[in-house]
């Protein structure tokens, strides 16, 4: 997904928030600040972009760029990368802030020049129940599973070896609508084919993974 954000330098106009839609464990997202110098007669040089007001469920490759000009009339883009993570569980959105700074000419002995662009992230909820293949797999000593709830439910996640007999317990519990995520660490168990199992009222999903050691 590709986010364009215009922001106007030199410029009173104070942008609004913006809120997008992304789905959760989505890779390789995009925000695009797209800078545009509206004076006519002034460059901006050394332009300082970065990000003041983050969340744990976002990780960016960068935090900050250093733009060095943008000559009068022009524009420029600054592009930050991320990854949404899939465990936000009930999170229904967070806000990203950028803060963009003039160095040059706080450099020079002027007031600094701040400006700052706020915009939200909502993410998308499952509308299905739905159980993930865990990953890695084949795995040693552990792996990730990952489901997503539609509604309000009791969720159980259990484990269970080739002949059927229960290992663990991995979810046992009433879960919001979202996406979630649980680890099941084998190095206790043998190497082998073992089943999990997602059961959350009338919805049952089965998938094998393999421990390899």
């Amino acid at each position: 997904m590709k986010i364009l954000l215009t922001v106007l330098l030199l410029s009173s106009i104070v942008a609004a928030q913006n809120t997008y839609k992304v789905q959760p464990g989505v890779k390789d997202n995009q925000i695009v600040l797209q800078l545009s110098n509206v004076s006519t007669t002034e460059s901006t040089n050394n332009l300082e972009v970065k990000i003041i007001r983050n969340s744990k469920n976002l990780t960016f490759n960068q935090t900050e760029k250093l733009i060095k000009n943008i000559t009068q009339g022009t524009e420029t883009e600054a592009t930050f990368n991320f990854d949404v993570t899939y465990n936000i569980g009930n999170v229904e959105a967070d806000t990203i802030e950028f803060l963009i700074t003039d160095l040059a000419y706080r450099q020079a002995g002027n007031k600094s020049v701040n400006q700052t662009k706020q915009f939200i992230l909502q993410y998308t909820l499952p509308t299905e129940y739905k159980l993930e293949q865990n990953y890695p797999n084949p795995f040693n000593p552990s792996t990730k599973i990952r489901y997503q709830v539609s509604s309000i439910t009791a969720v159980s996640l259990k484990v269970y070896d080739i002949l059927g007999n229960e290992i663990a317990t991995l979810v046992n519990e009433k879960k919001e609508p979202g996406y979630y995520e649980v680890e099941f660490n084998a190095s206790q168990f043998a190497s082998g084919v073992y089943i999990y199992r997602l059961q959350t009222g009338n919805f049952v999903s089965t998938k094998k993974m393999m421990v390899l050691k």
